[in-house]
C-alpha cells in the first residue's frame, strides 16, 4: 500500500510541474501574446479576415471612408425624430397615483424646443427662439415598485420632427435644447428643496404682497399653481449631439414670478447651513423622469412603448443607435459588402451540423493508466484554455505547444481519448536569449534608444507540400518508427565572455574580436584617472606617464626587448604633442629611467631624441614660414594702402583733345619699338646660325682627321 501510495505521489509530482509552467505561459501569453493563434495553419478556422482588398488598396481610400462615416453619422443624427416618454413627476409633497382621471393627480407638462442663433453685434444678446412642440398631462408620484407594474401605453409620448433641426438658415442656430415646462395648480408656493425662493426675512411681507397683487392681476394662472423649469441641451455649438439614446431624469426648479430686485437682493442661508451632498436635490427637490428615443419614425404615437436604457454610445462621433429595423436593414448591408467567398464559407459552416465529440484525457505514468477524465465535449486546451474548435486542432496544438508530454490519439465510436505522459526526451535547457539572463540588474528600463542585437538562433525555413491534414498522424507509432520527441528548432544559444575581463560579450561586441581589445574606452578612463591620483610627481611627468601607458597599451607591449621599438614609436606618434607642450625633457628623464632598468640602449635614447629634434625643427621652421608669410601680407598691405593714397584726384571735366596726340605718339613708339626688336631678332638669329654652321665645320673637320 505504501509503495502504491509513495508511486501516485510520484505521479502527481511529474505532472504539476509541467501543468504550472503551462498554467503561467496561458497568463502571460493573455496579457501580452506572443503570437495569434489565428495565424497558424491549423486553426485557420479561427480566422475570418479576407485580405483580397489589400491588392486594390490606395492610400487615399481611408480618407474617403473617414469622411464618408462622418457624413453618414451627421446625417442620420440630423434625420431622426426625437421621441420623449414621460414616466412621472416627482416631488415629495405629492401622493402616489396610477391614472390621470383626477387632475390633481397629474401635472401639465409644456416642452419647448429653444434655438439659440448666432448674434449680429457684438454688443447684443444671442437672439433665442422657443418653439412649442406639445402639451402632456404627467403622473405624480407614479408608483414605480417592482410590485406595481405600468402598461407600456400607458405612458404620454411626444415626438420632436427632425425637421426642426434642419431649419432653411441651418448657419444661423448656434444650440438646440428642450425646456420643460411643468405646471402644478393647487400647490402653495412654500420652500422647495429648502430654499426661501428669492426671500429673506426681512422683506417675507414685501414680497408676499407683490406676488399676491402679480396672482390677482394674472387671468391665465390659477391661483396657487406653481411652474417648475429645467433645460437639456440636445446640439452644442458644435453641432455634437448631446442627448443619447437612455432613460433621464432631470432636477427641476421652480419659476420666479417676482425676481428679487437688486437693491433688496441679500444673502440667505440653504438647508440651514447644512451640507448638500451631490445628487441630493434628486431626493429632495422635483424631478421629471422620461425616457429619450431616436427613431426614424415618424407618427406621433401616444401610446409608444418605454425605450430601455441602451449602452452609452461616443458623443464624439454622433453615433446613433437605430430601432430593430433600422438593425436589420444594416446588418444586411454589412452582409453584402462582405466578399461571397467569406459568405459561403460562413454558410458552409453554419449549414454544417456540429458533431459533439466526447473527448476524454487518460494520463499514463510508467506505462500504467493512473487517472482518467470525465468525457465532455469540449474543444479547449485543459492547460490554456485554447479553443480550438476541431478536433484536429486541438491535438496539433497539444502536441506543439505543450511538448513537454507526450500525446497519442486513441479513436473512439463516440468521441476520442488522448493518452498523456511526460516526455523523458524533452530539451529544458533555456532557448531563448542568452543575452537576458547575464543583464545587469537595474538596466530593464535605463534604454534611451535603439540598442544593437545580434541574432542568436539560425532558423533553416523549409516549406514543402503540405499534406492533408488527419488525425492518423498523432497516433501512437511503432517502437522502430517512433518519433524523437525534440524542440524543432535548434540553434546557437552560447554566450562568449572577454578573455581579458572575463565580462559578458554583450550583442554590439559580436563583430569585435576579444583579443584585439587592449584598451578599451573603461580601461583608459581608469587608467587617467589612477595617474591623476599620484602627489609625488610633477604635472609634465604626470602627461608623460599618461601617454606612455596608453601607447602601451594600444600596441600591446609587453616584453623587455619590445622597448626599443616601442620608444621609436612613441616618439614618432606623440612627438608633436611632446614638443607643443613643452614635455622634451620630462620625456629624456623616463628613456634615462628606462635604460637605468636596462630596457633601452643609449642608441634607442640618441634615435628617439634625434626624431623630437627634428621635429622641432620642423615646427620652428613652420612658425619662421608663418612669420614671414604674415609679414609679407602685411607689407602688400601697406603698399596697397600707399598707393591708393597717392593717386592723383581724376578731373571732373578731362578735353578729349588733349589725349588725342598722346595716343598717335604712343601708337608711332609702338611701332618703332616693334621694328627695332624685329631687326634685333633677325641680327641675332644670323650669329645663331653663324655659330652653328662654324660647330659643323669642326665636327666635320675631326672626324676626318680620325
Amino acid at each position: 500500500m505504501q509503495l502504491i501510495q509513495a508511486d501516485h505521489e510520484l505521479f502527481l509530482q511529474a505532472f504539476e510541474k509541467p501543468t504550472q509552467i503551462y498554467r503561467f505561459l496561458r497568463t502571460r501569453n493573455l496579457i501580452a501574446p506572443i503570437f495569434l493563434h489565428r495565424t497558424l495553419t491549423y486553426m485557420c478556422h479561427r480566422n475570418s479576415r479576407n485580405n483580397l482588398k489589400r491588392k486594390s488598396f490606395k492610400v487615399d481610400n481611408l480618407l474617403f471612408k473617414v469622411e464618408k462615416m462622418r457624413g453618414e453619422q451627421e446625417t442620420h443624427s440630423l434625420a431622426s425624430n426625437l421621441q420623449l416618454t414621460f414616466t412621472g413627476f416627482f416631488h415629495k409633497a405629492g401622493k402616489p397615483s396610477q391614472d390621470c382621471e383626477n387632475e390633481q393627480n397629474s401635472v401639465s407638462l409644456e416642452v419647448l424646443l429653444v434655438k439659440v442663433c448666432h448674434k449680429k453685434r457684438k454688443d447684443v444678446s444671442c437672439p433665442v427662439k422657443q418653439v412649442p412642440t406639445g402639451k402632456k398631462q404627467v403622473l405624480l408620484n407614479p408608483d414605480t415598485s417592482a410590485g406595481v407594474q405600468a402598461k407600456p401605453g400607458s405612458f404620454p409620448s411626444l415626438l420632436v420632427p427632425s425637421s426642426e433641426f434642419e431649419p432653411s438658415n441651418s448657419h444661423m442656430v448656434k444650440s438646440y435644447s428642450l425646456l420643460f415646462r411643468v405646471s402644478r395648480p393647487g400647490y402653495p408656493r412654500t420652500q422647495i428643496n429648502g430654499l426661501t425662493n428669492g426671500e429673506s426675512h426681512h422683506n417675507r411681507d414685501f414680497t408676499e404682497e407683490v406676488v399676491n397683487r402679480k396672482r390677482r392681476s394674472s387671468s391665465l394662472r390659477e391661483e396657487g399653481e406653481t411652474t417648475f423649469v429645467a433645460q437639456m441641451t440636445v446640439f452644442d455649438k458644435n453641432r455634437r449631439l448631446q442627448l443619447l439614446d437612455g432613460e433621464y431624469e432631470v432636477s427641476m426648479q421652480e419659476m420666479e414670478e417676482c425676481p428679487v430686485s437688486k437693491k433688496r437682493a441679500t444673502w440667505e442661508t440653504i438647508l440651514d447651513g447644512k451640507r448638500l451632498p451631490p445628487f441630493e436635490s434628486f431626493s429632495q427637490g422635483p424631478t421629471l423622469q422620461f425616457s429619450l428615443r431616436w427613431t426614424s419614425d415618424s407618427s406621433d404615437r401616444s401610446t409608444a412603448p418605454v425605450a430601455k436604457p441602451l449602452a452609452t454610445r461616443n458623443s464624439e462621433t454622433n453615433q446613433d443607435t437605430r430601432t430593430s429595423t433600422l438593425r436589420a436593414t444594416h446588418t444586411l448591408a454589412l452582409k453584402e459588402s462582405i466578399n461571397t467567398d467569406v459568405q459561403t464559407r460562413r454558410e458552409q459552416i453554419s449549414a454544417e451540423p456540429r458533431q459533439k465529440l466526447r473527448i476524454l484525457y487518460q494520463f499514463q505514468y510508467n506505462n500504467n493508466t493512473r487517472q482518467q477524465t470525465e468525457a465532455r465535449d469540449d474543444l479547449h486546451c485543459p492547460w490554456c484554455t485554447l479553443n480550438c474548435r476541431k478536433l484536429y486542432s486541438l491535438l496539433k496544438h497539444l502536441k506543439l505547444s505543450h511538448s513537454r508530454f507526450i500525446f497519442n490519439y486513441v479513436p473512439h465510436p463516440k468521441g476520442a481519448k488522448i493518452e498523456v505522459s511526460i516526455n523523458e526526451c524533452y530539451d529544458g535547457s533555456y532557448a531563448g536569449n542568452p543575452q537576458d539572463i547575464h543583464s545587469q540588474p537595474g538596466f530593464a528600463f535605463s534604454r534611451n534608444g535603439p540598442v544593437k542585437r545580434t541574432a542568436v538562433t539560425h532558423i533553416l525555413v523549409c516549406r514543402p507540400m503540405r499534406t492533408k491534414p488527419s488525425l492518423s498522424e498523432f497516433l501512437e507509432l511503432e517502437d522502430a518508427d517512433r518519433e524523437q520527441q525534440r524542440t524543432y528548432i535548434s540553434g546557437h544559444n552560447r554566450l562568449y565572455f572577454h578573455s581579458d575581463s572575463c565580462m559578458p560579450l554583450r550583442p554590439q561586441e559580436m563583430e569585435v574580436d576579444s583579443e584585439d581589445e587592449r584598451d578599451p574606452d573603461w580601461l583608459k578612463e581608469k587608467t587617467v584617472k589612477q595617474i591623476e591620483e599620484f602627489t609625488d610627481v610633477n604635472e609634465g611627468e604626470k602627461e608623460i606617464m599618461k601617454l606612455w601607458n596608453l601607447h602601451a597599451m594600444k600596441y600591446g607591449f609587453i616584453a623587455d626587448n619590445q622597448m626599443n621599438e616601442a620608444c621609436l614609436l612613441f616618439a614618432e606618434h606623440h612627438g608633436s604633442y611632446i614638443v607643443k607642450h613643452n614635455l622634451c625633457r620630462n620625456f629624456l628623464l623616463h628613456l634615462i629611467s628606462m635604460h637605468d632598468f636596462n630596457l633601452v640602449t643609449t642608441l634607442t635614447i640618441d634615435q628617439a631624441m634625434a626624431r623630437l629634434r627634428l621635429i622641432q625643427s620642423q615646427v620652428a621652421q613652420r612658425e619662421k614660414d608663418r612669420e614671414e608669410d604674415e609679414e609679407e601680407e602685411e607689407e602688400e598691405e601697406e603698399d596697397w594702402e600707399t598707393a591708393v593714397e597717392s593717386q592723383p584726384e581724376p578731373d571732373p571735366d578731362p578735353d578729349l583733345s588733349e589725349y588725342k596726340p598722346y595716343s598717335d605718339e604712343m601708337s608711332n613708339s609702338c611701332l618703332e619699338n616693334g621694328t627695332q626688336q624685329q631687326q634685333q631678332q633677325q641680327e641675332r638669329g644670323g650669329a645663331v646660325t653663324e655659330r652653328m654652321f662654324s660647330k659643323q665645320k669642326l665636327c666635320g673637320s675631326g672626324s676626318v682627321l680620325n
